[in-house]
């Protein structure tokens, strides 16, 4: 799930919206997701940008607390786990929590499952 999500649908998400750039709400949010994508440019917002890194530590914080309301969230927090990424709730705003979970879920749900 992480791989096809980070790799693929991500990836697909920002090649089809890239001429929107800067006019578009939901593709700024998508690359503010980009750390997700590989674990050591994760690790290095700690050195490099701690408010950046404190915010993607609280999107997996959230991921991880609401797999009641998005269900897929529940294999994907294991997976952001088992590949090392830490979680930690800091405040934040809420409506670009709440829009953040929204895609990825709507990120997630592009794919099939057999």
């Amino acid at each position: 799930m992480y791989n096809q999500f980070v790799k693929k649908n991500m990836d697909w998400f920002l090649e089809l919206n890239k001429d929107s750039s800067g006019q578009n709400y939901r593709y700024e949010m998508v690359k503010r997701l980009e750390p997700l994508k590989d674990i050591n440019r994760f690790k290095a917002l700690k050195f490099v940008d701690i408010e950046y890194y404190n915010e993607m530590l609280n999107v997996i914080w959230s991921i991880g607390h609401n797999i009641d309301k998005y269900p897929s969230f529940k294999t994907l927090s294991w997976e952001l786990w088992g590949y090392g990424f830490d979680s930690e709730k800091h405040l934040s705003n809420s409506k670009d929590i709440d829009e953040k979970l929204k895609i990825i879920d709507l990120l997630l749900g592009t794919q099939y499952w057999h």
